[in-house]
C-alpha cells in the first residue's frame, strides 16, 4: 500500500489491508480445507451417465442462483423457480422483477461457465470484469437513481449498520482488490512451489477473500452481495481444482445460515476478524461437499444396482414374466418394507402387469426374486429390496453372512 498520501478509506475503514495471515487459521480450518480438497478431488473423478451429470448441474446452478438472490430479499421457493424455468410460468407483474433477479444471477453463471470453457485457467479478475458482472446482474430490475449497472456509485451508501468505503476511494480500491487477488491465484499457480492441495487452499482464499473485500468496499448502488459471491464462484471455476457443480454451494450454504453470515461479515470489520469468516465458509463448504457426495453415490448406487438387476436376469428366458419381475424389482424403494398390495401397486405400469392375474402368480414373482438375491421377504408377506447388497464398503451385519466366502479371495490358495 502506498504510503506517500493518505486516502480517505484508511480512515473510515481500517481494516480494508490486503493482507491476511494463514496462521490465523486453526488446525481444524485446515482439516476442513483438506477434506474439501479431497472431496473435489472425488466428484472430479465420479462417473454418471450424462443425463444425471446434466441434471445434477442444473439443480445446484439453479440453487446457487436461488440462494444468492434470497439472501438480498428475494421470496421465491425452488419449486416456483423451476416451475418458471420449466414450464414458463408467469408471475404477476408486481412480482415479475423477484424473477428476473434469478434470471439474472443464472445468466451470469452460465457465461463464467462459458468463459472457463474459452479461457482455459487464463483467468485475471479485473474492474472490467467485475463491471460487467454487475451490469449483467442488475439487467431489466427497476433500481433506484443512485444505482447504475456496470458503473461504480458516486454517493455514499449506507446498508444496515454498515457504511461503504468513499465514492472517491472505490475505482482505487477495486484495482488494488484485482491486483491482489490475481497475486494469490499466482501463486497457486505456481507449479513449482505448489502441490494441488496447497494451491487448492490458495484458492479457496483468494475466492472468499474476494467475497469479503468486495462486501467492505461495497463498490456499486445495488447488487453488491450478489456480485460478491459471483467472483467467488468464478475463482473457483476457473481454477481447474472444483468441479463445476461445486462451485456455487458456498451461495447456498450462506442462505441457510444468513443471520450467521451476517455476523461473520460484520466480525470480520469491527474485530477485524477475517480468519472467522474463513473459516465459517470452510466449514460450510466441507459440509455442502459432504452432502453432495452423497447425492452422486445415490445416483451411482442406483445405476450399479439397475446393472446388477440386469446381470441376474442376464440367463432367464426374455418373456414378460422376466421383464414383469424386473419392472417390480427396480420399482421397490430402498429400505421400505412393503406388503403384496402395495408392490402390485407401485406405478401404474406395474399395476396394470398384474391386472387380472392370480396371488400365486405374485407369489412365484415374489419366489424367483427371492432365489436371484434382488428381494428379501423380512416377515411373512412383507418384502424389501435387497439393493442393500451394492454397500460392498460399508460395514453391515449382514455381510457376516458372507464371511465364509470373503476368506477364500482368488489368489489366497
Amino acid at each position: 500500500m502506498p504510503t506517500t498520501s493518505t486516502r480517505a478509506f484508511e480512515t473510515s475503514h481500517p481494516w480494508i489491508t490486503f493482507t491476511f495471515e494463514t496462521r490465523a487459521l486453526s488446525e481444524i480450518v485446515w482439516a476442513h480445507l483438506g477434506e474439501s480438497y479431497s472431496k473435489c478431488q472425488h466428484l472430479i473423478g465420479a462417473p454418471l451417465q450424462p443425463r444425471v451429470a446434466w441434471d445434477l448441474a442444473r439443480v445446484y446452478m439453479r440453487r446457487g442462483a436461488l440462494a444468492s438472490a434470497a439472501i438480498e430479499g428475494n421470496t421465491l421457493s425452488e419449486d416456483e423457480v423451476n416451475d418458471i424455468l420449466d414450464n414458463d410460468h408467469r408471475l404477476p407483474e408486481s412480482q415479475q422483477y423477484l424473477e428476473q433477479e434469478v434470471r439474472n444471477v443464472l445468466a451470469a453463471l452460465r457465461s463464467v461457465r462459458n468463459e472457463v470453457w474459452e479461457l482455459d485457467g487464463s483467468f485475471r479478475l479485473t474492474p472490467d470484469w467485475i463491471l460487467g458482472k454487475h451490469a449483467q446482474l442488475m439487467t431489466d430490475l427497476d433500481v433506484a437513481d443512485h444505482v447504475n449497472p456496470g458503473a461504480y456509485r458516486d454517493v455514499p451508501i449506507v446498508v444496515g449498520p454498515y457504511r461503504g468505503v468513499p465514492a472517491e476511494d472505490v475505482p482505487y480500491l477495486m484495482e488494488e482488490l484485482c491486483k491482489w487477488i490475481n497475486s494469490i491465484l499466482d501463486d497457486a499457480g505456481s507449479k513449482r512451489h505448489r502441490t494441488p492441495d496447497q494451491a487448492f487452499f490458495l484458492v479457496f482464499f483468494a475466492a472468499t477473500l474476494a467475497h469479503l473485500y468486495l462486501a467492505w468496499i461495497h463498490p456499486f448502488g445495488d447488487g453488491n452481495g450478489r456480485t460478491a459471491r459471483l467472483i467467488e464462484c468464478a475463482i473457483l471455476a476457473h481454477c481447474g481444482l472444483v468441479p463445476w457443480v461445486s462451485t456455487n454451494l458456498l451461495s447456498d450454504y450462506y442462505n441457510r445460515t444468513r443471520t450467521k453470515y451476517y455476523e461473520r461479515l460484520d466480525a470480520a470489520s469491527r474485530q477485524g476478524d477475517v480468519a472467522g469468516f474463513i473459516a465459517y465458509s470452510a466449514l460450510g463448504y466441507r459440509d455442502q461437499l459432504r452432502e453432495q457426495i452423497k447425492t452422486v453415490q445415490a445416483h451411482q448406487r442406483m445405476v450399479a444396482w439397475i446393472n446388477y438387476v440386469h446381470e441376474a436376469f442376464q440367463h432367464e428366458p426374455s418373456t414378460d414374466t422376466a421383464r414383469r419381475r424386473r419392472s417390480v424389482v427396480l420399482a421397490m424403494p430402498d429400505g421400505k418394507q412393503l406388503t403384496r398390495k402395495q408392490i402390485r401397486y407401485l406405478t401404474p405400469a406395474i399395476s396394470e402387469m398384474y391386472d387380472g392375474t392370480s396371488d400365486r402368480l405374485f407369489r412365484r414373482d415374489m419366489s424367483k426374486l427371492i432365489e436371484l438375491q434382488l428381494i428379501e421377504e423380512t416377515t411373512p408377506g412383507r418384502y424389501e429390496s435387497s439393493i442393500w447388497r451394492m454397500d460392498a464398503f460399508t460395514p453391515r451385519p449382514e455381510f457376516g453372512a458372507f464371511a465364509p466366502v470373503l476368506e477364500r479371495l482368488p489368489g489366497d490358495e
